[in-house]
């Protein structure tokens, strides 16, 4: 019951905080205290006996490997100066000067002093993401706070792994002490650098099926921990660190979804471990520690970090104001937290007689900085003048040439935009025009991990698939604090406008804008027109307005005097457009004689892309039409084409057959078949690749050349070329 208890109670409140955008610490610690032994006692860890240090040591090195895993060594070489300034200056700072007051206030050993300092040299990024979302401080303020806590954990970890294995190690004979440590430090380095590469090999080769590389990875990761610990006592939390390390530095193929999972249970961990330890936390050690720890934390928060802030930023164009608001935010966070527990227990199980202190003297920071530092933020920030206004700014997901042209407009009239897209190509082509995009699944992507949206209140939904747009809306319409969250979905597809407040609201249905979200398209038929400029357009091709410095995002009502500029669709030459939805995969030689046979591999070939589409009905409704009606346009091409309200984007097959096929209502040889399939409600579109397909058709030296092609890829060549 304990188990089952604070496991779920940890996650309730993880996701508590994590709706009311606060720091999921503060609730944790307080959660667990209250439903520890001090409190209600439905929490008892005592009842598990010795499994608390087992559970507890391998979940924080599983967290421990999460961390690795998500080392960015491209976000250390684009760091700026005074980024890698904190992580070097900063903390040095930070660890001997708080060393410096432990041994000054408590007179221990240097050895623990160093070992307790470097607990506390890590600024959560866990609590950090939520706090600047909360104050929405400067760009530049909160992109330091941000890349501090992001890029300080492994730097942190691994002082404070070195310092651990040195103290254990310095507890055995004198003449050994550095002999222990060197090997601590070699053997687990060597074992997590093998189990790395090893799982490195392994992933890169495909030798595991997709379906089981998370479970994989997590039991290698956990092995490599026990086995490091068996072979040297207390060298596994380095080992695995390592581990993960490698595997995050190499850019390991599957990494992105192996940390989307390992970042899933690190939070049911986190939940977990913060109410077995705050449960488990001595509370009369703290009023043993008295003022003296009071002290200690005064002199942190107050004297070390001012120092390590000035230090860090000399020579920077922050002002002093900025500078005082980074002065008084670094709160400490869950890594400090487990670490702390698990260097107790280890420390208790060798007899240290400081064991105790570790744990009173971290979670004693911990409450200090977060709480006190946590909830005057906003106040202090105000107070410095750090603090921008409600956030304007627009995530655009769809980094598409449409999306693209979208948020040039926007950048231009000085709106912030940010773009996200899971298509790592389309991002780069944003960033190569000088825009802001993420890399990320819009559905899962964490906005306190990313500073860039910190600015954002506004979304728009800009995909080719409507029900992704309305999940997206549904899902950003509680994380937002703008008024606009939109979302692009063509006229026809059935909605219920009474859900709008979940759904966003629908604009530009009457444009047929998805043939341009469609990867690597060439750019949309818009242009931008200042206002006054003849002739003036019509309100039904305007897609955007400038006006009063800000820029309208819809289909605007009106078109008035103090408009700056237009965004217009060219419907005519959207018609033009030689675009064809063709993909070289979908270009096929088939073995097929029949027509129908024929038909019905193509439509299978299909339904790999279009899991919704049901290959069998839509083969029995285009059959029905073929024998009243011919899709044979003459001269060997026939062209068979349907609307579906089953699938979300058009699609084009092509099938050259290698044996004879012949049309059952005409008996005349086909020698090549065009298959378009269109969702409902796109007429307009559907009806122009129609056209194309007739003019790329329509001469006899055209036809003949494509004719020639000797297999799929030269087809596709001489189709798309065309």
């Amino acid at each position: 019951m304990t188990f089952a208890i604070a496991a779920a109670i940890g996650v309730l409140l993880f996701s508590l905080a994590h709706h009311l955008k606060t720091s999921a610490i503060v609730m944790l610690l307080g959660g667990g205290i209250l439903a520890g032994p001090n409190g209600l006692g439905i929490v008892q860890p005592d009842t598990l006996g010795e499994a608390l240090p087992t559970i507890i040591a391998l979940s924080v090195a599983i967290i421990l490997f999460e961390g690795g895993l998500t080392l960015d060594i491209n976000e250390y070489r684009k760091a700026s100066r005074e980024i890698i300034q904190f992580l070097t200056v900063g903390v040095l700072v930070t660890w001997l000067g708080t060393a410096t007051a432990i041994k000054l206030i408590f007179s221990f050993d240097w050895s623990f002093c160093l070992l307790a300092a470097s607990l506390v040299i890590v600024t959560g990024p866990t609590v950090i993401g939520p706090l600047l979302h909360r104050i929405r401080a400067r760009p530049k303020v909160q992109t330091i706070l941000h890349w501090e806590g992001v890029l300080i954990d492994p730097i942190g970890v691994f002082i404070a792994l070195l310092c651990f294995e040195y103290y254990v190690s310095s507890n055995a004979a004198d003449s050994w002490a550095l002999q222990a440590f060197m090997l601590r430090f070699v053997v687990g380095s060597l074992i997590g650098l093998t189990f790395g590469f090893f799982l490195d090999f392994v992933l890169r080769r495909s030798w595991v099926d997709d379906r089981q590389i998370n479970i994989f990875v997590l039991a290698m990761a956990m092995l490599n921990f026990a086995v490091a610990d068996m072979l040297i006592s207390e060298s596994g939390l380095l080992s695995v660190t390592v581990g993960g390390l490698v595997l995050g530095i190499r850019s390991t193929p599957q990494l992105r979804e192996i940390v989307t999972y390992k970042s899933e249970l690190k939070d049911f961990l986190i939940g977990l471990l913060f109410i077995l330890l705050a449960a488990n936390l001595d509370l009369a050690a703290f009023f043993d520690a008295g003022w003296r720890l009071v002290i200690v934390v005064a002199v942190i928060m107050l004297v070390v970090r001012p120092v390590n802030v000035m230090l860090s930023t000399l020579g920077t164009r922050l002002s002093f104001n900025e500078k005082l608001f980074l002065s008084w935010i670094s709160p400490r966070g869950i890594v400090a937290a487990s670490m702390a527990s698990v260097f107790a227990l280890s420390l208790k199980e060798i007899g240290a007689s400081e064991s105790r202190f570790v744990e009173t003297f971290t979670f004693s920071v911990i409450a200090g900085t977060v709480v006190i530092q946590g909830f005057s933020a906003s106040f202090v920030g105000k107070l410095l003048g750090v603090v921008r206004p409600d956030p304007n700014g627009w995530i655009i997901v769809g980094a598409h040439a449409i999306g693209r042209q979208v948020s040039q407009f926007l950048v231009r009239h000085h709106q912030q935009v940010v773009l996200i897209d899971t298509n790592a190509l389309e991002v780069r082509a944003a960033e190569r025009e000088g825009l802001t995009a993420l890399n990320e699944d819009a559905m899962s992507l964490n906005p306190d991990a990313h500073p860039a949206l910190y600015g954002c209140g506004n979304l728009i939904a800009f995909t080719a698939n409507p029900d992704l747009n309305r999940m997206l809306c549904r899902r950003w319409s509680e994380i937002l604090e703008g008024k606009s969250i939109l979302r692009w979905e063509r006229s026809g597809y059935q909605t219920d406008e009474n859900q709008h407040l979940l759904n966003g609201d629908r604009i530009w249905e009457d444009f047929p804008l998805d043939r341009w979200m469609r990867p690597y398209s060439e750019p949309a038929p818009v242009r931008s027109q200042p206002s006054g400029e003849n002739p003036t357009p019509s309100i039904e091709s305007v897609l955007m307005i400038a006006r009063n410095k800000a820029a309208i995002v819809t289909a605007p009502a009106d078109i008035r005097d103090d408009d700056v500029e237009w965004m217009i669709f060219d419907r005519q030459k959207s018609q033009q457009s030689n675009r064809l939805p063709l993909e070289p995969e979908n270009v096929l030689f088939s073995e097929c004689d029949d027509l129908k046979t024929l038909y019905l591999e193509m439509l299978q070939h299909l339904e790999n892309q279009l899991p919704e589409l049901d290959s069998a009905s839509m083969l029995e409704s285009m059959w029905e039409r073929e024998e009243d009606y011919t899709s044979l346009l003459g001269n060997g091409i026939a062209l068979p084409h349907a609307w579906s309200a089953d699938i979300q984007e058009t699609k084009l097959v092509i099938a050259r057959p290698v044996r004879e096929v012949q049309c059952p209502l005409t008996n005349r040889s086909i020698d090549i078949v065009f298959m378009l399939l269109s969702p409902e409600g796109s007429a307009d579109e559907h009806l122009a690749h129609l056209s194309y397909i007739a003019r790329l058709i329509g001469s006899q030296s055209q036809r003949e050349q494509i004719l020639q092609a000797t297999d799929a890829a030269d087809l596709y060549q001489r189709i798309t070329m065309k």
